[in-house]
Formats: C-alpha cells, structure tokens, sequence
C-alpha cells in the first residue's frame, strides 16, 4: 500500500523539482526588504513584501542568520521559505499582529516547500501565565490548508502557543527530520495535525510537545464542507505513513480522533520510539465515522506523563452527543511493539456496534506499580463529552488489559512480565469473541 504511495510521491518531487528549476534561481532575502535581525523589530511588512514577490515571480524566500521578530505571514503556492541555520522567525507576543489568528497560514499553497535548518519560535510563553493558563493566543500556530505537493523539511518548531503543524484538506505532504519541542505543561500544543488529507509521509521527525504528538482527524460533520471557491472538500484521511520518530507526548503519542465523522483508512505507524506519554496508541470513535486498515509496527513504547491515568493503547467508541451516530473500528493490526506501563490496555466497542478485526501479535508488555482503578473513569478526548445510557466504560474492571464488545479478537505471542505482588490479573472481556488467545506470563 505505502510503497505505491511513496513511488508516487518520488516522482511528484522530481516533478516539482524540475518545474521549479528557473524559479529557484530567484532568491528575495527578507533584509533586502527591510528586515532588521535585532530580535525587537517587528518584521511582518519585511517578511511579507519578500513573500509577495515571490508568489509573483517564483523562486524562494531566504531568512538568513539572525532573529526576526514577525506577526502574521501569509504564504502561498509555488514558492520557497529557506531558513538558514542560525535564523529565528519569532513569534510576535502581541495578538494584534495576528489579524487571522494564525501566525503562518498557507491557503492554495500547492508546491510550497518550507525548508532549512533555522528555528520558528511561536513566542508560546508570552501568551501562557506560569500556572500554563491563557485567555487568548494565536491558533491553530501553523495552518497549510487545501494545498497540493507540500514539503516541509529540516527546520525547528518551538515553544508553540497551541497547535503546531495543522495541514487540512491536503494532499501529497511529506514531512521530513522535522523538530517539534514544547513545554510539556502547554496545553493544546499538538505536534502535528493530519485532518482531512490524504498521501501524507511524516518521517525522521523528533516531537515532545504538550498535547498529542501526531494525532489524524476527520470533521465531525456530516454536512459537505466547501472551500471559499465554492468546491466540496474531501472528508477522509487516507494513506498515512509515519515512521522512524521520536516522540514525547503529555498525552496521546499516535492518535486518531477525536474527530471522526468520515472515514480514516490506510495508515501505517512504523518504527517509532515513545516516551512520557498518557497514551502510547488512542483511537477515540466519537462522530460515526470508520476507522479502517490501521497498522501500528515496530513501535516501542514507555508510559509516564504528569496524569494518574495511563494506557498502552486505548481504543474506544463513544458518542458525541446522545444522539449521535455510532461508529466502526475494524481491521486494526498492532506487532512487533514493545510497552512499559503502569496502566492498562483498554479496546471497547459500543454496545450497539463492536470494534473487530483486531490483531495483536509479537507483543511484549512489562507492567509496573501497583494498579489502582477504583476512581478511574473513561477517557473521551475531550472534557466537554458526556456519558449517556448507552455509554460502555469498563476501565474500572479488574484487569490490565480490558477487552469489551469486540469480534474476533487475535492475541498472538503476547509476552508479559507482571508485577510479583499485584493481585490484578492480565485478561479481562466481557461481550468478545476470541480468534487466538496466546499470552505468557513470565517472572519479573
């Protein structure tokens, strides 16, 4: 499935390369436009003549060595943004040079390359109080919007003020040895969000952020979306691959959701070290969408955020609002991964509709600390959803992994070293039919 893809996407590069040969021969440095390296000068109107000749003549926008401070860019297609090493777009403090609420923002940004090895600090500090709370900021930070053949590449985000990376209704994206550092007490600074695209590739990418690290979603309307030129956008995220990363997440590392009203299908985490993290892999079903052909391979995962709740994997589906649809996960693969937790793994259908097709194999799991779940209550994503009648919650039943309302469940090879001296047992299911149960308790 991916090696298509990524056949597909070489030849898209090649493609780009050679249409942008004449115009990368035009270079606009953003000093020759004014732009003063101090750190204090507000740069915006520099930086924004250089793009706009870019956009009318092609080529590439150069921010060499120095500090740049600057409010709100707005990119577009066919152009370059180099930032060279030493170079620092900073962020602005002062919400009123964000007029869009966004500090970059790049609609119609088809052929757009951000790359260098400079620095983009989102000045998120200027907007959080030391208790991590704030009234306003600028967000989403980043925002690449119906844009074709994007390249983002080699440079460092930090210190965002909220969500770093938003690329939504895009297509053929490859992220590539991407930073992404925050604070992890910043709330709401996911890494990088994937929401109604397709053909995205993020690989060798380092993210230690505040909020979910690479989290995949679909809108959670069912009405058709149309973009301002009067076209209906797409709904889905398909064919995703993400590999060889590092990853810090004060909560999910690798999500889906929670927005989930479309279909989510091919995708592929591959290769992909966790650390200090809620959850390792969360699927969060809220909208009456699909989650479909999911593959999780190769992934090492240790727990350990600042939250008493921890889950090597979750995977759940819920509802929205009383009466919204209920949704489908099935055909979801993990193997081959590796999980150091003191929490637990919890997989739940609905009681209306199961989660099925699941398939553990080549799992090793060492469980830590003695687990105490009797003022647990399940996870929804997002503290505004409520519980209904219908709602299924079992995270308080005795177990370390929790399988509930699901069909045809593989655990295959499952190794699991259990602490000496907790009485809780390993397996617990209720309302699931097994395909292969095959799980050895070793000695710690």
């Amino acid at each position: 499935m991916m090696g298509h893809f990524q056949r597909l996407f070489l030849i898209f590069l090649v493609i780009s390369n050679a249409s942008c040969q004449k115009a990368k021969d035009q270079v606009f440095n953003i000093l020759d436009f004014g732009a003063v390296p101090d750190g204090k000068t507000l740069n915006t109107q520099a930086i924004q003549l250089a793009v706009d000749q870019a956009l009318k003549k092609g080529g590439t926008v150069k921010i060499p060595k120095g500090t740049f401070v600057t409010g709100a860019i707005v990119l577009g297609p066919n152009i370059t943004i180099q930032l060279d090493e030493g170079a620092t777009l900073l962020a602005s403090g002062d919400m009123k040079d964000y007029p869009n609420n966004h500090f970059i923002s790049a609609p119609y940004a088809d052929n757009l390359k951000l790359i260098g090895h400079g620095t983009i600090n989102g000045n998120g500090t200027a907007f959080f109080t030391e208790e991590w709370k704030f009234s306003e900021r600028p967000q989403p930070w980043i925002v690449i919007s119906d844009a074709k053949n994007v390249l983002i590449r080699g440079i460092h985000l930090e210190n965002s003020p909220s969500h770093v990376l938003n690329l939504n209704f895009c297509q053929n994206v490859l992220v590539d040895s991407v930073s992404i550092k925050n604070d992890p007490r910043s709330p709401n600074t996911d890494g990088i969000d994937i929401r109604n695209s397709k053909d995205v590739t993020v690989t060798n990418c380092d993210i230690r952020t505040g909020d979910d690290a690479i989290c995949l979603k679909v809108t959670s309307k069912k009405e058709l979306w149309y973009d301002p030129k009067g076209n209906a956008r797409p709904r889905t995220v398909e064919n995703v691959l993400v590999r060889d990363c590092y990853i810090e997440s004060d909560d999910s590392a690798l999500k889906l959701g929670t927005g989930s009203g479309h279909l989510t299908q091919n995708v592929t985490f591959e290769n992909i070290t966790i650390r200090k993290t809620r959850y390792g892999m969360a699927l969060f079903m809220m909208d009456g969408g699909l989650y479909k052909n999911i593959r999780f391979k190769d992934i090492d995962v240790e727990t350990g955020a600042r939250h008493s709740q921890e889950y090597g994997i979750f995977m759940d589906i819920h509802q929205r609002l009383e009466n919204s649809p209920v949704g489908q996960i099935e055909d979801i693969r993990f193997e081959n991964c590796q999980f150091n937790t003191k929490g637990i793994f919890y997989l739940s259908g609905h009681p209306q509709q199961h989660i099925s097709n699941i398939v553990l194999k080549d799992i090793g799991i060492t469980l830590s600390g003695t687990l105490d779940t009797s003022k647990w209550k399940k996870p929804k994503g997002n503290r505004k959803v409520k519980d209904w009648p219908s709602t299924a919650d079992f995270v308080r039943e005795k177990g370390r992994f929790i399988v509930a309302h699901t069909d045809n469940l593989t655990l295959e090879n499952i190794r699991v070293q259990h602490p000496k001296n907790e009485d809780t047992p390993f397996f617990w299911s209720q309302d699931t039919t097994l395909d292969t149960l095959n799980i050895k308790i070793l000695p710690q």
